[in-house]
């Protein structure tokens, strides 16, 4: 149950922040919040696993929805956003998985959290390093261009390792 809510805990930050940015269209934005997470307690509580992508999707749409609306360019939570949405879909499909009538060890209990903590927190690096390589000036010269490219091939490493996983 403690799995289930800190996964609740981390989509309800990333909604909380999207109203904080789209102050505009506050109403269309919980709504789409409220969608989101009634498909979110479907899943947590009755184990509909088919809703976890689309309760993802919404609050990705209703993050995006404040970028867009409230005119920000760049947005420097947007690593956290990131890691938000990874940890919750991490601690969701764990949840679901604790429901499973295996005896588990608690070694193996430590192991996955351990690498749930260090998968959030490649993906909260990788989404930095982005997003600061994006807010350098134009023209930034031949480093930042590295940076650039071995940010992007890093995260399309975890991407990958990520699928390969499932």
């Amino acid at each position: 149950m403690t799995l289930a809510v800190l996964a609740a805990a981390a989509y309800a930050g990333i909604i909380v922040w999207a109203c904080l940015l789209s102050t505009n269209v506050l109403a269309l934005t919980i709504v789409l919040g409220v969608i989101g997470a009634g498909q979110l307690v479907l899943v947590l509580l009755r184990g509909h696993e088919e809703l976890l992508g689309p309760a993802l999707l919404f609050a990705g749409c209703a993050y995006v929805l404040g970028l867009l609306v409230g005119r920000h360019a760049l947005d420097e939570g947007a690593p956290l956003v990131a890691a938000g949405l990874l940890l919750c879909g991490e601690l969701t499909t764990w949840s679901i998985d604790e429901r499973l009538p295996i005896a588990h060890e608690r070694r193996v209990r430590g192991a996955r959290a351990a690498g749930v903590g260090a998968l959030v927190l490649g993906g909260l690096v990788t989404a930095g390093v982005v997003v600061a390589g994006s807010a350098a000036a134009p023209g930034g010269g031949i480093g930042w261009t590295l940076l650039g490219a071995a940010a992007a091939v890093v995260a399309l490493g975890i991407a990958a390792r990520s699928a390969l996983r499932s």
